[in-house]
């Protein structure tokens, strides 16, 4: 099923994002519809942590890296999304600022919905909301498990883990695998 955002047909089907797992089609159709797309160009920052939530995007090409600063001034990788990622999350009423920084490894297209907007068809569509609770607590649990790796399993291990996690986001170029990170990070 295609619907219309904007001007450009958005396809959707039932792989497009954890986010409308369950939802059905028409439901899907009509949570897109009040979307806006967005391009976002390779090492364009996408938001800084601080800033205040104003929108939710959904990542539908490309990848993005999400960081937070070290100690040391230097910004260390929480995860990388692709495609049917959601970039940035609903905060509490108390504490509606990011907490990380989001930014383009490639080119990338994107939906995206005001707070507001989003918060409203939380409401409309329960499901919305509770795959969005599934999400930060599937995010939550990586980042534990990451933890543990960290304190408790040597760099070769670690390593291959890493890699390993890196080709869900690469993308084919001829006959190798692309992904968008330098040595350091």
């Amino acid at each position: 099923m295609n619907v219309e955002v904007g001007s450009r047909p958005v396809s959707l089907s039932a792989e497009l994002s954890p986010l409308f797992a369950g939802i059905p089609l028409s439901d899907c159709a009509k949570v897109v519809s009040r979307a806006w797309t967005t391009m976002i160009k390779p090492r364009q920052t996408i938001f800084f942590a601080g800033e205040p939530i104003k929108e939710i995007l959904l990542l539908t090409e490309g990848s993005v890296k999400i960081t937070q600063l070290g100690e040391d001034g230097c910004p260390v990788i929480l995860r990388l999304e692709g495609p049917g990622g959601v970039i940035g999350s609903l905060g509490s009423e108390e504490r509606g600022e990011r907490c990380s920084t989001a930014q383009a490894l490639i080119s990338c297209e994107a939906l995206y919905w005001s707070v507001p907007t989003f918060a409203a068809l939380s409401e409309r569509f329960p499901l919305l909301e509770r795959n969005m609770i599934r999400i930060l607590g599937q995010r939550l649990e990586v980042l534990e498990c990451r933890f543990q790796e960290i304190s408790s399993v040597r760099a070769a291990p670690r390593l291959v883990r890493e890699l390993v996690r890196l080709l869900q986001i690469g993308r084919r170029a001829y006959d190798a695998l692309e992904i968008n990170l330098s040595r350091e990070e």
